[in-house]
């Protein structure tokens, strides 16, 4: 769930005080571990497909960002064989020459081990690509035609609208209207893509 941009804005004034705010020990406390929210969400990912992968050798990279852990845990959990590169996040190496905006490694990655293949995120896990088993890149309007016609197909593609950015490719939105399917434009991100869902 995105903060609405008036929630932002507010935000970001409070940061003006920054300097008046308590720093170090005066915060708080860091504790890490599994929690129960990340074996939850990889229950509601695996479930919200609820598709077999048992037999498929899948490549992560996981951008050293958010999808380190849960993405490859969500994949094993519904069966696929998983390997994960680039993902050691240290808080500098985030998005550092892998994940979905330099997807050569992942390509190069699938084709040498012979997996049939692979996925690549960005650093906060909110976009994606994917790779073929020949280490051909299947880009986010290409993953969104796929899935929109499947669901469309299967009676789960809500109104039968697929909501996408205004990057997205012409291309995409023609052959959306080819199998029926309305295309609602929005602004970039996440947030606005939410708010026209909904």
């Amino acid at each position: 769930y995105k903060l609405a941009d008036a929630v932002e804005d507010e935000i970001e004034s409070l940061l003006g005080t920054i300097d008046q705010l308590p720093t170090g020990a005066g915060v708080g406390r860091v504790i890490k571990g599994e929690t129960v929210a990340d074996q939850n969400y990889i229950n509601h990912l695996v479930d919200s497909v609820a598709t077999d992968l048992s037999g498929l050798r899948i490549v992560v990279d996981a951008s050293n960002g958010a999808a380190s852990n849960v993405g490859p845990a969500a994949l094993r959990a519904a069966g696929a064989e998983v390997i994960v590169i680039n993902a050691s996040p240290d808080g500098l190496n985030i998005n550092d020459a892998c994940g979905s905006t330099h997807p050569e490694q992942l390509q190069a990655y699938v084709r040498n081990v012979g997996a049939d293949m692979g996925v690549a995120y960005d650093g906060d896990a909110d976009r994606c690509l994917a790779v073929d088993a020949e280490g051909n890149l299947v880009d986010g309007d290409q993953i969104m035609g796929l899935l929109a016609i499947g669901m469309k197909e299967d009676g789960t593609l809500g109104s039968d609208t697929l909501v996408v950015t205004v990057m997205s490719n012409l291309g995409l939105i023609l052959a959306m209207k080819e199998h029926g399917i309305r295309t609602v434009q929005t602004g970039v991100g996440d947030r606005y893509v939410l708010e026209r869902m909904l």
